[in-house]
């Protein structure tokens, strides 16, 4: 887990942290999404970004530009996708289980 992860953790109750915690089977691999780019040009679909997978259907990988970038911009691109999952997770589990004052 990494020290950002761990800072959004702070001043949850354990229920909270737990469920957040079981969130992280959500979480995307960056060797998943290299495997959907080179096979199918789907990682924006992977990364929960169908409008651009479209647009990036359409212009062909930005005619090979875009499909080259995005080669170097996955790994971050990943990382960002994680750090929402865990974001919204955090918000499902105020909602679920708020704190008893």
């Amino acid at each position: 887990m990494t020290p950002d992860v761990l800072a959004l953790l702070q001043g949850l109750t354990e229920q909270q942290k737990n469920y957040v915690l079981s969130a992280q089977a959500r979480q995307k691999e960056t060797g998943m999404a290299y495997l959907f780019w080179f096979v199918l040009g789907v990682h924006y679909f992977y990364l929960n970004k169908p409008f651009i997978n479209i647009i990036y259907w359409l212009t062909a990988g930005g005619l090979g530009i875009w499909m080259i970038i995005d080669l170097f911009r996955i790994p971050g691109m990943v990382k960002d996708r994680n750090k929402a999952i865990i974001k919204e997770a955090i918000e499902e589990a105020k909602k679920l289980y708020p704190e008893v004052q």
